[in-house]
Formats: structure tokens, C-alpha cells, sequence
């Protein structure tokens, strides 16, 4: 069924109910009152049932106290008599039922499960049960002709109302339902009950009383059916103290071991009342000390790096919260080891747990007495220095850093930054002091206080993180919009033909205009995104040269591949796919790798690199010269292309030494059948030299700029005949 319909369902059988109920009332004390009762209480129980609510349970629990209850009205309406000592019975019987349901209430809407204990509850019970038989021995509150099972039955009946309504204003005030309408009519419906429980003691007509009790309980099952229909009020829930449940059990503990003993006067019945409470408090206790010790046990293990023994995040945070309650002023270090990837690589795990050991050792002999250390990372450490200035906590932290080095034998970045009394947002101290410690990490590791205009940096970097990710990821619609490709010629020196072009990815972003790729592909490769962005640009250049092969100019293209691209195992299927959908030959897709990214994984790139000429594409060693590969490994690679750095370009005309560099390195790649392309040319002069030292290609800006596709077909018009291309100035900056 809808729950709205439901609810409104439910209403209308609580009107039905209450109407019911006056019905009784006014119908005197014969089978019509006994069969209305009944009606009323089967009307209450189906309210309690059709209630559609979080807190279902807790009225499937009363509806099935109610249905215990509306047994002595179904036995009075057959018999056509008041049920008597039954209905005493059956409100023992309801009591649990009654309480199952608070409990589950108070556990709906806090942290803890107190008083919903069945213990607690019980044992309660039972002391004030004995606490009223010796009331009744001294006092005489019931007539002396009621008999001890009466008398007892009696005791029991207004004990378990007494904890159910002391257990119903806990549950308000612990769960946060003070503000709750539906809490206070059932407060209001126990302690009703309660008044009328106490003014049932015999001294009226039997059949009058038993009327009246058999009304009361029905009405007050009618009243938490039509609480249940209120709508509800939700306060902001805390977790409570264990301390007054604590207080309360030896209360009570003392209590009823007091009328225990009293058997004089209170008589064995008393005793063994008292004696069951005693045990239940008695285990309830032992319970609770271990639930203490275990939460104990829990804090502080919620608080304590396990490995290092010094405190966590979390009590990092805590210190945080309470240096700003406090007001004071604050300092805080970040600590980062470096290098301890590679320790764990290349020492395994055992030996990167002890390396942080020894770390927090080191740490703590040069740190103050009040000084918090913690763990907050992998490899990363938080100092908080309490009523520290920048200056004091930069020289605690150069005493950490030397400590460290000198009994660690490890270096640490530490990043300084402080905040003024009453100043302190935690948030805020921990990412400015994790941009100090990324400063120090750049230099090289050491100290590092925090700078604002280095922050303003990195976050902008961070956002340009951001733009970039989004870019990559975004498809091919938009990186086809906003990823353009410049293009580079490459000349025969010889014939000073047009024989190649070098592809260069630029940005074109949407508000800072053209970005060139040194801005945004080192954050590419740190966001692991190079291969799809490879991806695109090979499917660009490849079809654009096909195109270009197609109109009659059938030139190389040439295309940087990263060393992440190198290692994926996407690369060949994407080679595979780019040729196969472009229709350009295999020969004329020239694929560019440093040394630096050969010498990555110099097995893998054997693999690779054969893997791609076997399908007949070309491979370029780029930057030649600057990186650290041997000349043996250089002949297993199956390269047709070295490509000579700008580094020896522009100092070809000044150095000699360079220029006899330069000589050996084209006749080393002539003999081992590879051309040898020049970077950077950028003056006639330069051309000349590189001509007379056998050089074949010159790539730079005497012969053009890198270019858009419609400038470089444009461009190449005015060299199709195969003239020579003519200098267009020199230029000194990088394409």
C-alpha cells in the first residue's frame, strides 16, 4: 500500500479507537463495555501496525503488548465477568513488550544501547518489587486481606510501570526526542497509568476497580496507537557517558543488598526478590566494566599508529580542535621520507617499516617534551608544536631533519608553517604546511617554511590538474576542438626538399589562449593520462598525412611517444588501429623516444621497439646526447632515425669540440644505417656546418615555425618544386 494512504489509513482507525474507548465509558460495566474494550484494543493494535515509519519496529512492539493485554477484555467479554488477578498478569506479561519497544527506539536514534538493556530493566524491576513488599510489611499500603500472590502481583504492576516510565524519559532525553510530540503522550500515557495503578488497592467494589483498570489500559493502548499517527520531531542526536548508568547500578546495588538482608522485616520473600536483583545488577556490572574496558581499549587504539606507536590522523585532528577551544597559537611540520618507495621496492616492506621506526626515533630525540608527533600517510609525519612561532618551529624542524639524516640515514622534506593565537583552522595549517613540505620535496628534500606566492602556484597548477583531466577524459569532441597539432618541417639538407614533419600538440585553451606542451604534459604523465591523449594525437597526425600523401606530398610523420606510452600494452593495438583506419603506410609514421624513456626498461623497449618495425614503422631516438644510453645498447635497437639535440646544434659553429662530437655521432649512425636529423637550426651558418659533417636533415626555425595544418600546406606550396627553402629568421626560442 502507498505509505501516504497508509497514514491516512492509520488515522482513521485511531479516530475509530478513541471513539470506541468513550463508547465503553459511557456503557456502564456489563458485556457491551467488555466487547467495546476489545474492538478499541484490536483498533490500536491495527493503528500500531499500519504505521509506515522508520521507527516501525518499536510499534510492532507495543502493538503486540497491547495484543497481551486485550486478553483479560477478550476472557472478560466470553465470561461476561472482570477478569481479576488476569489482568495484573497480563500487564507483567506486556511489560517486556512495552520495553522491547523503547529500547528499539532509543537504539533507532542514538549511539548507544543504554538503558535498552534487558538487564538494567529486569533487575530494576525486581529491587523495587522488593522495596515495595517491605513498604507494604511497614506501612500496610494494601489491605491486609489481599492475599501474597495479589499483594506481590500488585508490587510487580507498579515497578515495571515506574522503569518503564523512567526508561521512556531516559530514551527522550538520551535519543533527542524531548522535542518529539509522539515521546511526551507516551510519557504522559505511563505516568496516567502509574496514577491509576496506585489508587487500585481494594478499597472499592472489586467489580468497580476491575472497570476501571480494564478502561485505563485500553485507553492508554489507544493513546500510544494515536501517538504513533504524529508526525515527528528530529533533534541533533549525541553519544552519552557511561557514567550515570555506572552510578545508578551501585545505587541500586546497595540498595537491594540492604533489603536482602533484612529478612526481620521484610521476610524471605523479600530476600529472594532482592537476590535476583542482585544477580542481575551483578552481571549487568560485569558487563559494563567490560564494555568500559573494551571502549577504553578502542579510544586508544583509534588514536595510535599501530606500526610506530605515535598517534594518527584522527589525534592529530583532536590536538588541533583543542589548541583552537584554547585559543592558542600553533606550529606544524610535515614530515615526508624520501626516497622510501624505492626502500620498499627495492627492500621489500619489512624493511620500509623499520626505516619509518627508526624515523619516529630519530624524530622524537630532537623534538620538545610537548611536541605531538603523528602518522598521517604512508610516509608522512605531522608535528604539532604548541604556542610555536615560524622561526622556533624552523629550527625544531632543521634539528628533526639532521636528526633524521645523521641516526635514521634517510633524508626527510619538512614542511614549516604557524598560526597565530585564536587563528588556527586546521584545514587550513595542514595543506599550507603540505605545500611547504612539496617545496622542500622539489629542492630536494630539507626544510621549507611556507611561502603564499609558491602556494598561489601550485594551486594554480592544481586547477590546470584539474582542467586537464577534465580535457582528456572528456572525449573526442572536445580534445578535437581544444587539442591542436603544430607541425614542424623537416629538410633534406642535400636537396632541401621537404621530406617530414614533426607533429607538436598544442592547447588551445578555452580563456588562457595557446598553452604550449611543456605547461600542461608534465601534469598528462602525473595524472596517467598520456596514453589516451597518444591515442588522439596519433589518430590526428596519421590522418592528416594520409591526406596530405593522397593530394600528392608524401611526407614522414613524426610523433613523441613517453615512456608510460612505451610500457602500455595498448600501444601496439593502438598503432594496429591508427594505420589501419588512416591508411597511411607504416613507413611514413616515424614514432619519437628519448634515451631516457628506452633506458626506462631497457628489455621491455627491445620488445616494443622490434614489435613496431616488424609492422614496418619507423623509430626515432630524439634528443640524442643528452641521455645516459650506451653505444652497445644502441645497436640492438632496431632504429632508423637518431636525432641530434639542440644542446649540440646551437654550439656546432663555436665549439670545435662539439663539432668533432657531432662528426663522430653521424658517421657511428651512417655506419649502423640510421639518417641523422638536426634539431634547432636556426641560422644558414649552422645549415652549412651541419651539411659539411654529413648531417642529412635540419629541423628549426630557418626553415618555419611549427605550423597549423592549413599554414603548412600553405607553406609547403612554395617548396613543392623542390626549392631551397629560404631562411625566414633566426628565432632563439624552443618549437
Amino acid at each position: 500500500m502507498n505509505p501516504r494512504h497508509t497514514s491516512v489509513a492509520a488515522r482513521v482507525v485511531a479516530a475509530v479507537a478513541v471513539l470506541t474507548v468513550l463508547a465503553a465509558v459511557l456503557s456502564g460495566t456489563g458485556t457491551a463495555r467488555h466487547v467495546l474494550l476489545c474492538v478499541a484494543q484490536a483498533a490500536a493494535i491495527a493503528v500500531l501496525l499500519l504505521t509506515g515509519r522508520r521507527e516501525a519496529s518499536v510499534w510492532r512492539w507495543w502493538a503486540a503488548a497491547v495484543a497481551v493485554l486485550s486478553v483479560a477484555s477478550v476472557v472478560g467479554a466470553v465470561t461476561d465477568s472482570w477478569p481479576g488477578p488476569l489482568q495484573g498478569v497480563t500487564v507483567v506479561a506486556a511489560a517486556p513488550l512495552i520495553y522491547g519497544g523503547l529500547v528499539r527506539w532509543n537504539r533507532f536514534r542514538t549511539y548507544v544501547s543504554d538503558p535498552g538493556d534487558w538487564l538494567n530493566g529486569l533487575s530494576a524491576v525486581l529491587a523495587l518489587t522488593a522495596a515495595g513488599l517491605v513498604a507494604q510489611q511497614w506501612f500496610g499500603i494494601l489491605p491486609p486481606t489481599w492475599p501474597t500472590i495479589g499483594v506481590q502481583l500488585w508490587m510487580l504492576t507498579v515497578a515495571c510501570l515506574v522503569i518503564l516510565l523512567g526508561t521512556c524519559a531516559a530514551v527522550a532525553v538520551i535519543g533527542g526526542l524531548v522535542r518529539d510530540p509522539r515521546m511526551w503522550l507516551v510519557l504522559l500515557t505511563l505516568a496516567g497509568l502509574i496514577v491509576l495503578s496506585t489508587g487500585l488497592r481494594g478499597h472499592g467494589p472489586a467489580e468497580v476497580e476491575g472497570a476501571r483498570a480494564l478502561t485505563g489500559w485500553t485507553a492508554a493502548c489507544v493513546a500510544v496507537a494515536v501517538a504513533s499517527t504524529l508526525p515527528r520531531r528530529t533533534t541533533p542526536v549525541a553519544a552519552t557517558s557511561q557514567a550515570p548508568a555506572i552510578g545508578a547500578l551501585v545505587v541500586l546495588a546497595v540498595a537491594v543488598t540492604a533489603l536482602g538482608l533484612d529478612t526481620h522485616r521484610g521476610g524471605w520473600t523479600v530476600s529472594w526478590y532482592a537476590v535476583a536483583a542482585i544477580l542481575g545488577i551483578s552481571v549487568r556490572m560485569v558487563h559494563l566494566v567490560r564494555e568500559l574496558a573494551h571502549l577504553a581499549e578502542s579510544r586508544q587504539q583509534a588514536l595510535t599508529d599501530e606500526l610506530t606507536g605515535t598517534g594518527n590522523r584522527r589525534a592529530l585532528l583532536r590536538e588541533l580542535d583543542v589548541l583552537v577551544e584554547d585559543g592558542r597559537s600553533a606550529a606544524l611540520l610535515l614530515l615526508d621520507v624520501d626516497r622510501f618507495k624505492e626502500v620498499n621496492d627495492r627492500h621489500g616492506h619489512h624493511a620500509g617499516d623499520d626505516l619509518l621506526r627508526r624515523v619516529v626515533a630519530a624524530a622524537r630525540n630532537a623534538l620538545p617534551a610537548d611536541a605531538v608527533l603523528t602518522r598521517i600517510g604512508g610516509d608522512e609525519f605531522a608535528v604539532l608544536l604548541p604556542g610555536r612561532d615560524e622561526c622556533q618551529a624552523a629550527r625544531i624542524g632543521r634539528a628533526v631533519h639532521a636528526a633524521v639524516v645523521a641516526e635514521a640515514e634517510i633524508g626527510i622534506s619538512v614542511g614549516v608553517r604557524s598560526s597565530l593565537a585564536g587563528a588556527v583552522d586546521p584545514d587550513r595549517l595542514l595543506r599550507q604546511a603540505d605545500t611547504a613540505m612539496y617545496s622542500a620535496k622539489t629542492a630536494g628534500g630539507g626544510v621549507s617554511v611556507y611561502d603564499s606566492e609558491v602556494d598561489a602556484r601550485l594551486r594554480e597548477r592544481a586547477g590546470l590538474a584539474d582542467e586537464v583531466r577534465r580535457l582528456v577524459r572528456s572525449g573526442h569532441g572536445r580534445m578535437s576542438r581544444e587539442v591542436v597539432l603544430h607541425y614542424q618541417p623537416q629538410v633534406d639538407l642535400t636537396s632541401g626538399r621537404v621530406v617530414g614533419v614533426e607533429a607538436l600538440v598544442r592547447w588551445q585553451h578555452p580563456t588562457r589562449g595557446l598553452l604550449p606542451p611543456l605547461v600542461f604534459l608534465p601534469l598528462v604523465e602525473e595524472l596517467g593520462l598520456m596514453q589516451l591523449l597518444t591515442g588522439h594525437v596519433l589518430r590526428r597526425a596519421a590522418t592528416e598525412a594520409a591526406g596530405w600523401s593522397h593530394d600528392g606530398v608524401p611526407l614522414r610523420i613524426s610523433v613523441n611517444v613517453s615512456a608510460s606510452c612505451l610500457a602500455h600494452p595498448d600501444l601496439l593495438p593502438l598503432v594496429d588501429e591508427v594505420l589501419a583506419h588512416s591508411g597511411l603506410t607504416p613507413g611514413r609514421l616515424v614514432l619519437e623516444v628519448t634515451e631516457t624513456t628506452l633506458m626506462a626498461d631497457p628489455d621491455l623497449a627491445l620488445d616494443v621497439t622490434h614489435a613496431l618495425t616488424r609492422r614496418g614503422v619507423q623509430l626515432s631516438i630524439d634528443d640524442y646526447g643528452t641521455g645516459y644510453s650506451s653505444l652497445a645498447y644502441l645497436t640492438d635497437l632496431p632504429a632508423t632515425e637518431l636525432k641530434l639535440d639542440r644542446a649540440f646544434t646551437i654550439r656546432v659553429l663555436t665549439e670545435p669540440r662539439t663539432a668533432e662530437i657531432v662528426e663522430a655521432t653521424v658517421a657511428l649512425a651512417h655506419r649502423l644505417g640510421l639518417r641523422v636529423v638536426a634539431e634547432g637550426v636556426e641560422d644558414e651558418a649552422t645549415r652549412d656546418v651541419l651539411h659539411r659533417l654529413d648531417v642529412d636533415e635540419s629541423q628549426g626555425y630557418l626553415h618555419a615555425r611549427p605550423l597549423p595544418p592549413a599554414d603548412l600546406v600553405r607553406w609547403l606550396t612554395t617548396v613543392a618544386q623542390g626549392w631551397v627553402v629560404a631562411p625566414t629568421g633566426a628565432d632563439t626560442r624552443e618549437s
